[in-house]
């Protein structure tokens, strides 16, 4: 090898060597459909985002728990958005509860 030669290589290596130290420590990380917690596929969902959202804003407003759930056509949505807004409800009334951070 000629030392124009090495040169390239040892400096291939180093600029090379992070990225895939970075490819492989994500690819661990990755997740897979099916593999992934139940929340993680809820969130992606908007019928179940959309409720967390109405559940939140209902309780930060006072309002007693009344999920509108026409808002949605299918069945599966409706459910969706039920379970979202009453996690978005509970979630809200238990963070007003909670005593302040010191």
């Amino acid at each position: 090898m000629t030392v124009k030669a090495k040169k390239l290589s040892v400096f291939l290596a180093i600029v090379a060597a992070p990225w895939g130290v970075a490819t492989v420590g994500l690819a661990g990380r990755a997740t897979r459909p099916g593999q992934g917690n139940v929340n993680s596929v809820q969130e992606r969902d908007a019928a179940y985002r959309d409720g967390l959202f109405w559940g939140e804003l209902d309780a930060q407003h006072g309002r007693k728990p009344q999920p509108s759930v026409a808002r949605w056509n299918s069945d599966k949505d409706r459910a969706s958005f039920r379970v979202g807004y009453e996690k978005g409800h509970k979630s809200a009334l238990t963070s007003k509860s909670a005593p302040p951070r010191q």
